[in-house]
């Protein structure tokens, strides 16, 4: 009984770090195209982007105060 203990483990942790390699590459990959196709004003844009919806901006939100 020990040995089909050892073997489904065995086959968890395979399992585990065949998906940690894949999404590692994946993101690798994913990450490295969007860096590549991004250019500077489009970085300013998001940014400014991620701050309005942050509410970073330095302005009031009306519409959250109502």
């Amino acid at each position: 009984m020990e040995s089909v203990k050892s073997v489904s483990r065995l086959g968890g942790n395979q399992f585990f770090l065949m998906g940690v390699l894949v999404g590692s590459a994946c993101g690798l990959v994913l990450g490295s195209a969007l860096g590549f196709e991004l250019r500077p004003e489009n970085v300013k844009a998001l940014r400014k982007l991620v701050r309005r919806v942050t509410g970073q901006d330095g302005q009031p939100h009306y519409e959250s105060m109502v």
